[in-house]
């Protein structure tokens, strides 16, 4: 049976507003203030709050109380906090039997079709919506959260006003890619390609250079 802690964590982060907060507070690295998050995520304070509360509870959240120099109220700051459950999966010998499955080019292109599908979903998913404008900073906080949630743990450095360099520094086909390398590659450019086709406005792939490191991708980005 699952242990109780491991059930809160998985029941915390169930909640889409709650994991996007989660995420925020695991990229930054740093304890961050209900303002930012709120100005962040396009959330309100007072939704923000609770879901903080829920995730403290879960043991996914600290918090912090920082005195300021001014005169004032103390400032309440969260940070996101390391979470060991004890539960794991390897599905690393199902990954290679279905990698078996795709053999050819017409395999490829498909699998890249999928992956792309896929990426617009994960950006759809986190809030971007058909014929709606977002600002240029939530247009790429969208995709930061959305490449995290795919396991690649991204790192933005805009370049000027229209184009921005990401450094992925995890991949999750890692495993794979030694004995796969092409399919692994596809995948994750139709990921990344549909996640950039997913923004309002969109984004283009302009320059993508799979493993220029170990376990480390990098690719720009064009508007």
């Amino acid at each position: 049976m699952t242990d109780p802690a491991t059930l809160e964590v998985h029941k915390a982060l169930a909640d889409d507003t709650r994991f996007r907060l989660y995420r925020y507070l695991g990229l930054s690295g740093r304890a961050v203030s209900v303002r930012e998050l709120s100005r962040r995520l396009s959330l309100h304070p007072n939704t923000v709050r609770p879901h903080l509360r829920r995730l403290e509870e879960a043991g996914l959240v600290t918090r912090e109380i920082r005195k300021g120099q001014a005169v004032g109220r103390p400032q309440t700051l969260f940070q996101a906090a390391e979470v060991v459950t004890g539960e794991g999966r390897d599905y690393r010998l199902l990954a290679e039997m279905l990698c078996g499955l795709l053999r050819d080019r017409r395999d490829l292109q498909r699998a890249a079709t999928l992956a792309r599908e896929w990426g617009q979903y994960l950006i759809a998913r986190r809030g971007a919506k058909p014929g709606v404008r977002l600002p240029a900073g939530r247009n790429l906080a969208l995709l930061q959260e959305a490449m995290a949630e795919a396991g690649f743990e991204p790192r933005f450095r805009r370049q000027g006003r229209k184009s921005v360099e990401v450094t992925l520094r995890a991949c999750p086909f890692r495993d794979l890619a030694d004995e796969h390398r092409e399919l692994v590659c596809t995948l994750h450019r139709g990921l990344v390609e549909g996640m950039l086709g997913g923004l309002k406005p969109p984004l283009t792939l302009k320059e993508f250079k799979p493993l220029t490191e170990r376990s480390i991708c990098r690719l720009q980005a064009t508007g």
